[in-house]
């Protein structure tokens, strides 16, 4: 009787250990479940992570502790450091917001010492401009600069200390320009030379101090002249034209007989005006021009008039 062969085993078939009962592929020397492996001298049996029970290796037991640990140390970190700075806000430095606030504040209050014109005294024809550079210390200071002209009516002046020669007389008058930051100012002094338009009248500006020109109540010394000839000849009649004189530092043409009265206008000698009449305590109401064919009434002492034809 013959015997019949097994059928060849294929990579695919799988057998199962006799230790664990786990199948494994027939390409395998020896169980993979079992991790199987011949007995050592003195011992018997079948060694392996069955059959030892599956205790688990106290080195691995510390590394994964320490990993958890260092796992929770990282994100304790970004929670506290990392994410505040995608939320807008650093607890770690104090409130941005604060630090931007007292940064902002301590740009904007600094203390200037000086403060420097690039023209301190110059002239400028009628209608002309020029542009006055201010300079702080410290240099490139963040401040706001701030200009006035002393009459307008002369000379104009803008936020960036373009100067405009904007007189109309027939001769030429000094204005000054004042540069201020804070408690620091700096002056110059334009020369305007006017474009004969109108008389040498210049009216003032309505914050013009009282005290402001050569005019008061007595003729004041170095200003009397040949302005005391009509005190001597008598009163000036109305409707007649008289010439401004004695008057070296300007003579204020007020709203009122006095020098309490506001200042109207300022006028230089040799201007014309025309008495209309005989006021108080030597005052006279005249009528001068402002240029362009227009007239105003005003009063100024008669010590300051002198006929025009004499």
């Amino acid at each position: 009787m013959s015997t019949k062969k097994a059928p060849p085993r294929r990579n695919t078939d799988v057998i199962q250990c006799e230790n664990c009962g786990e199948e494994y592929s027939v390409t395998y020397k020896r169980c993979p479940f079992c991790d199987e492996r011949p007995a050592q001298s003195g011992y018997r049996g079948i060694v392996g992570r069955r059959i030892s029970g599956g205790k688990a290796n106290p080195i691995q037991i510390f590394g994964l502790a320490v990993s958890l640990v260092l796992i929770l140390t990282a994100l304790i970190i970004v929670i506290r450091y990392v994410s505040p700075m995608f939320m807008g806000n650093n607890p770690a430095h104090g409130s941005s917001s604060d630090q931007s606030s007292t940064g902002s504040s301590q740009t904007q209050v600094v203390e200037i010492q000086g403060l420097t014109l690039s023209r301190t005294d110059f002239s400028l024809q009628p209608n002309e401009p020029y542009q006055v550079i201010a300079t702080t210390d410290p240099k490139g200071a963040n401040v706001t600069i701030t200009w006035t002209s002393a009459n307008p009516n002369i000379a104009t002046v803008d936020e960036f200390g373009n100067i405009t020669n904007v007189y109309k007389g027939s001769d030429e008058v000094p204005v000054v320009i004042t540069a201020t930051v804070g408690d620091v100012t700096a002056q110059c002094t334009v020369h305007c030379l006017g474009d004969g338009t109108g008389e040498n009248i210049v009216p003032e500006t309505p914050d013009t101090s009282s005290g402001s020109g050569s005019q008061s109540g007595s003729t004041s010394s170095g200003q009397s002249g040949s302005s005391n000839n009509q005190g001597s000849s008598g009163d000036f009649a109305p409707n007649t034209e008289v010439e401004i004189t004695g008057a070296s530092g300007g003579l204020n043409i007020r709203s009122g007989p006095g020098t309490t009265y506001e200042v109207k206008a300022s006028t230089s000698n040799g201007a014309t005006v025309e008495i209309l009449e005989k006021a108080q305590d030597g005052w006279y109401k005249i009528k001068y021009s402002t240029g362009g064919g227009n007239y105003e009434e005003g009063y100024v002492l008669g010590t300051y008039l002198t006929p025009k034809n004499s």
